[in-house]
């Protein structure tokens, strides 16, 4: 099961693999690009709220400090609560400057795929950090497609990084070098996965011994990231596709997480078993902030009937989240549990939605091939994209325009520091991130001449020589 996709030639990929790709690497430096300037923790801000002057400005490292003395309120590990107290409180404002600066570097970098894996490892050891602020809805979700986007060399699809590796020049040159594997050798993974399972172990073993619950799902997403990495490690010294292995790794961290919502969490991010009164709270507080005409569907659609829809959710959710983890009929299943995220994107639930979509995506289009029920029956074709008959000379500005007005909207007219959220705003800027990841899928899929470089022997899936 581990070895049905062996080497790593980019044929094992599938012909649309550079769609998805492309398209999640695009999407999730959309949504980092968003989360700098209006989101959870927005930090530049836009015209219409200034900069948070607890990231920059006179109030500099206000945030960091306000948080990181929370946790260890709230009983973080010892060894943790020590390094904030002597490394990051004393020196908050640099680290928050520090932070602004590398999230919004990251995210330009992989919105336009330049200098893809040393910009997906700068966001990496932010966000991992992060985890133990005890920000762990959202920061895995930001964290896993990340390591995909490093795992992939994303960049080389419909990125710089396919232009720029193709030059011989020193501009060339370096960008071979900053996007080459890491100097890791394969016979070290063995020994690498047993070492992560032993911290997997320790989170595990961590989490009946604190109080709050912050610091328990800080443990349990810790227990569940490692556990993944090192199963992925282990696929690829047995011969696995690392692309087509970190894919596998995003189907099984969805399913995980469409579970969570369900049986661990009470204030749903997702709808899930959520009890109606909790459902039809969420559901009035989106419509009186939605735009109209979502807002008036919702009143009349959804409210009278919520629940019959709470069953809906639930069983749609469940459903596909166990589908998911175990890799049964991965392609409709995820195609079933991608319209579920789009209709609540639609009606407003911003938040956990797109960041979700950001790995369900991909692992529903490449997912499937290892530790999968659907690699034991030969279930493992990759999901295609049709070609599309709208040429590049039309999809490329029709990209290019959505995105600046989408993005210039946000700037111009959300407040991040308005309460209530302005959702109908947010919802069309998420779905508008969306169909630019999807437009940019295509013209990799359609393009004349590949705007990509043909990999060189041994490097195209490879996490290290």
């Amino acid at each position: 099961m581990l070895e049905r996709t062996s080497g790593n030639d980019e044929s094992s990929l599938g012909d649309s693999a550079g769609s998805w790709i492309a398209g999640t690497r695009v999407f999730i430096g959309l949504l980092l690009l968003y989360e700098v300037f209006a989101g959870g923790w927005w930090k530049l801000g836009t015209l219409a709220s200034g900069p948070n002057e607890d990231w920059i400005g006179a109030n500099a490292g206000g945030d960091i400090t306000r948080v990181s003395e929370r946790v260890i309120e709230d009983g973080v590990y010892s060894w943790y609560a020590t390094l904030l107290e002597t490394v990051v409180i004393p020196y908050a404002a640099e680290w928050s400057y520090i932070a602004t600066v590398a999230q919004l570097l990251t995210a330009l970098a992989l919105i336009v795929g330049l200098w893809t894996r040393p910009a997906a490892l700068c966001g990496l050891l932010y966000f991992l950090p992060v985890f133990h602020f005890g920000t762990i809805r959202t920061s895995p979700l930001f964290t896993v497609p990340i390591v995909f986007v490093f795992v992939a060399n994303a960049g080389r699809y419909y990125g710089l990084d396919a232009i720029l590796e193709s030059r011989t020049d020193a501009i060339g040159r370096l960008t071979r070098v900053l996007n080459h594997p890491l100097p890791i050798a394969k016979r070290w993974y063995p020994g690498l996965a047993a070492g992560l399972s032993l911290v997997s172990v320790y989170y595990l073993l961590s989490m009946p011994a604190v109080e709050a619950s912050r610091v328990e799902f800080i443990g349990l997403e810790m227990m569940i990231f490692t556990a993944l990495t090192a199963g992925g490690l282990i696929a690829v010294w047995r011969g696995g596709t690392p692309t087509l292995v970190a894919a596998d790794a995003l189907r099984i961290f969805v399913g995980y997480r469409f579970l969570q919502e369900i049986f661990v969490r009470t204030d749903p991010g997702l709808p899930g078993w959520a009890s109606v009164e909790t459902q039809t709270v969420e559901f009035q507080a989106n419509a009186a902030t939605h735009l109209s005409p979502v807002g008036l569907l919702i009143e009349s659609l959804v409210l009278p009937a919520m629940s019959a829809w709470v069953v809906v959710f639930a069983v749609i959710q469940t459903a596909t989240g166990l589908a998911l983890i175990v890799g049964w009929r991965t392609r409709t299943m995820g195609l079933l549990a991608i319209g579920y995220l789009l209709l609540l994107t639609a009606l407003g639930f911003v938040r956990l939605g797109p960041l979700l979509l950001a790995s369900l995506v991909v692992a529903t289009a490449l997912g499937g091939r290892y530790a999968s029920l659907d690699a034991i029956a030969g279930r493992e074709s990759t999901l295609s994209l049709p070609t599309s008959s709208i040429p590049q000379a039309t999809l490329a500005p029709a990209t290019l325009v959505l995105g600046v007005c989408l993005i210039g909207a946000s700037l111009v007219v959300i407040d991040p520091s308005a309460d209530p959220d302005p959702t109908g705003l947010e919802t069309l800027i998420m779905l508008g991130f969306i169909a630019i990841a999807g437009l940019v899928g295509v013209l990799e899929r359609t393009r004349n001449d590949p705007p990509h470089t043909t990999p060189r022997t041994g490097d195209t899936d490879s996490i290290s020589d």
